[in-house]
């Protein structure tokens, strides 16, 4: 049976998306789910945040035919699978490739959590294509709304939930036109320490309230899956 797949995206930058997308990882694992964690930003953020840049093969070598085995899935400290980004993943690959490099893994995944673009790329089109649920992380900015709307339009056959980030959780009203996702994530120092590792904050600061939120998140996610 084929995995469940997350976009985790907004194309406006400063969301938290990569921080979203790490932890969503790790709780998931946490929950018993097989996870997959994909970086599909030509930026590799996601794969320098996780310790794995200068990886041999990256995302872009598998969507270009390179054939991908089992020890080409990196398993990080965290417990998740990994495939790690580079420059050229803003190539112009397609969701049908992507896709594709989903149906051939060589292990079996409940999950494959995708951390995308902020640019309104391919990268990002082929991880929207390919996606069971679209998360969006967002803070109640006029920036972020235009990220949340723009995403919204590109993933319009795709169910969307918003994440609220931040201080203040409660959406303005113009948020509110979008479901909303059971849980928040607030700004924390634990975050902000964390990023100085290659870990999550969820194994860096495992009792803090903001981890508790994530793996709040994370179950939502899971419940909407039909995964919980």
């Amino acid at each position: 049976m084929s995995p469940k797949v997350v976009a985790v995206a907004n194309a406006a930058g400063g969301s938290a998306k990569t921080t979203v997308a790490h932890a969503l990882s790790v709780a998931s694992v946490e929950y018993g789910k097989k996870t997959l964690l994909i970086d599909c930003d030509p930026k590799a953020s996601l794969t320098f945040r996780v310790g794995r840049e200068g990886t041999r093969l990256t995302l872009a070598d598998f969507l270009s035919g390179t054939s991908i085995r089992s020890e080409d899935l990196d398993s990080h400290a965290e417990r998740f699978d990994f495939i790690s980004a580079d420059s050229r993943v803003g190539n112009g690959f397609t969701g049908q490739e992507m896709k594709a490099l989903i149906e051939k893994l060589p292990k079996s995944y409940d999950l494959v959590i995708i951390d995308t673009p902020s640019d309104i790329n391919a990268s990002l089109k082929a991880a929207l294509d390919v996606a069971d649920l679209v998360l969006v992380p967002y803070s109640n900015t006029l920036h972020h709304l235009r990220g949340v709307t723009q995403i919204s339009k590109l993933s319009a056959d795709t169910p969307i939930k918003l994440l609220a980030v931040g201080k203040n959780s409660n959406p303005i009203k113009e948020f509110s036109q979008w479901e909303h996702l059971d849980g928040s994530c607030s700004i924390a120092q634990e975050i902000e320490a964390a990023a100085h590792t290659t870990t999550s904050v969820l194994t860096y600061a495992k009792n803090s309230t903001v981890a508790g939120q994530l793996r709040e998140c994370a179950y939502s996610v899971l419940e909407v899956l039909g995964l919980d």
